[in-house]
């Protein structure tokens, strides 16, 4: 018995000893709340108005059409690896109201992921192409198949809820850490083409799971990174069945999907795999030597680049719209989409620039001096407040310094208050949209941070002055702090099962851009990064802006 016993033993370790064991590379990129909330689609309607709204992030040259060089021009990316310039994207969640009409649910984070997973050691793993693009999921779809590797590659995680199981389709319940959005791309690619409709160039593993090495198809023989998006959306609402909506108009869930346009720099991400389990690095990438050199942490900051297109229509940025953007009525839970056969498309692309008044130039982003104002002559306030009504202002009433802050405040002077003109800092966060202009950030200051226009032709000189005016408010509100965090847990998450907290980048640092409208009127599409800008329109928004940091539980299998 005794014998028989080792024996056995002795035959399950030879086997194990057998068994090919190794590390492959394994890294998170992290970035901070969307760079653009807009009707375009390079993949599916390339230089076309989409079917729906997105929630894109990545390079700040997002266009309607993709190239891979337009990609790796942009200025700059939302991710914290400085030469990623993919861009990423999902629909737009929205909320039903009981009136019928529909909240945005501003994305307030992301995280790509990449990671190898092949049969074997010496299996190759093949790099992107310049000009590849993909997508995981189906927008139309109704049903969920248990057995389908293309159903189970996309699910959701319902965060600050313990124990809360991974759904095909929306949780049954509110989510007070947000409502996780997660999709699995394929990972066997036909080694040909860069894109065929839909994404028919790529499939999911015969064996093993979606998320697996499992063998690739005869017809899709060879292995690439595996790709994983997880996109956040405040959930903190009080449930109920039914409210939660994505841009394509489905209640149930079902119709997540996901884009990815490649914009690595050429071979990049091939001369990782030999680093092997140096670079199974999670979200710890200063740990894997390629990496490191381009780590940053201003992606928050970064908005598109100037003369982006946007959609004229309104998404819902500055309220709730009476329908979904496109021909997407409410379906899921009632029954097939049934599109509106009478539809036509009205919308249309603008290139739009912000327009200062003649006579002024925009001078940067200054800080408000530690409890007190930097302007401090006059004030005044506006729920449509653009950079022209800000400095029309001040001219009117004499002054040659005009500074926009939070969206709505404006603020006038000749001569600064405990700061100075030197001190101004466009690495600062001066990235929230003007509330009459939604997309344009850096243009409107930030949380105590000041968009600074000048007269042409004036020298201004600061004032040591104490400030004793009634108006001057705190510059450290609590309302208003973009550094105040709380820890949300992930619970079961498809790339893997270790734990490990980390925290989403959310320092910013402004980029202006020098595109927008000189109309307060106009509803854009496009909604530039603003990592908290809807704190002063919403709790549950304001709630949102504090979840900057994410327990993550992963590990890499074979």
């Amino acid at each position: 018995m005794l014998y028989s016993a080792l024996l056995s033993l002795s035959i399950l370790v030879s086997s194990l000893n057998q068994v090919e064991a190794w590390v492959d590379p394994f890294f998170v990129v992290q970035h901070g709340p969307d760079l653009i909330t807009s009707r375009i689609d390079p993949v599916i309607n390339p230089g076309a108005v989409s079917s729906h709204v997105h929630s894109i992030i990545g390079s700040s040259a997002f266009k309607p059409t993709y190239t891979y060089e337009n990609s790796m021009s942009g200025k700059c990316t939302t991710a914290n690896v400085d030469i990623d310039r993919s861009n990423y994207w999902t629909p737009q969640l929205y909320r039903k109201r009981t009136d019928g009409k529909f909240d945005l649910v501003k994305m307030n984070r992301a995280n790509t992921y990449y990671l190898v997973r092949r049969g074997s050691q010496t299996e190759t793993v093949h790099e992107f192409p310049p000009g590849f693009r993909m997508i995981a999921g189906n927008p139309s779809r109704t049903t969920y198949n248990a057995s389908s590797y293309a159903d189970n590659a996309v699910s959701y995680v319902c965060l600050g809820v313990n124990g809360a199981p991974e759904t095909g389709a929306f949780p049954t319940q509110s989510c007070p850490s947000d409502l996780r959005a997660q999709v699995f791309f394929p990972n066997c690619w036909n080694g040909v083409d860069n894109w065929l409709p839909g994404s028919a160039h790529v499939a999911y593993p015969t064996t093993q799971g979606y998320n697996s090495g499992g063998k690739c198809p005869s017809t899709h023989p060879n292995r690439i990174m595996s790709i994983f998006y997880e996109f956040h959306f405040t959930d903190n609402f009080a449930y109920t069945p039914g409210a939660r909506v994505w841009a394509t108009g489905d209640d149930v869930g079902y119709s997540l999907h996901a884009d990815f346009t490649f914009g690595w720099p050429k071979n990049f991400l091939s001369g990782i795999i030999p680093y092997g389990e140096t670079c199974a690095v999670d979200f710890s990438l200063e740990n894997c030597p390629p990496l490191k050199p381009h780590l940053v942490n201003n992606g928050s900051a970064c908005t598109p680049d100037a003369g982006f297109q946007i959609v004229n229509e309104d998404i819902g940025t500055n309220g709730p719209v009476a329908k979904l953007p496109g021909n997407n009525p409410v379906w899921g839970r009632s029954g097939a989409k049934v599109p509106d056969p009478n539809y036509k498309e009205t919308a249309s692309f603008s290139t739009s620039t912000i327009a200062v008044p003649a006579g002024w130039s925009k001078l940067g982003c200054l800080a408000e001096p530690s409890g007190s104002r930097a302007l401090t002559a006059a004030s005044t306030t506006s729920q449509t407040m653009t950079p022209t009504q800000c400095i029309n202002y001040c001219a009117s009433k004499g002054y040659s310094l005009a500074g926009v802050e939070w969206s709505v405040e404006c603020y006038c002077g000749n001569t600064t208050t405990k700061t100075s003109l030197s001190a101004i800092n466009n690495n600062l966060a001066c990235n929230m949209p003007c509330n009459g202009l939604d997309y344009a950030a850096g243009y409107c200051g930030g949380s105590s941070l000041l968009t600074i226009y000048q007269k042409t032709g004036n020298t201004v000189a600061s004032s040591a002055a104490k400030v004793a005016s009634s108006s001057a408010k705190p510059s450290s509100s609590s309302v208003k702090s973009s550094a105040s965090s709380k820890t949300s847990t992930s619970t079961t998450s498809k790339a893997s099962t270790t734990s490990k907290a980390s925290t989403t980048t959310s320092k910013a640092s402004a980029t202006t851009i020098k595109s927008s409208t000189s109309s307060s009127s106009l509803k854009s599409t496009l909604i530039a990064k603003v990592a908290s800008s809807i704190a002063k329109t919403s709790t549950a928004s304001a709630s949102a802006s504090t979840t900057k940091a994410a327990i993550h539980k992963r590990r890499l299998h074979h």
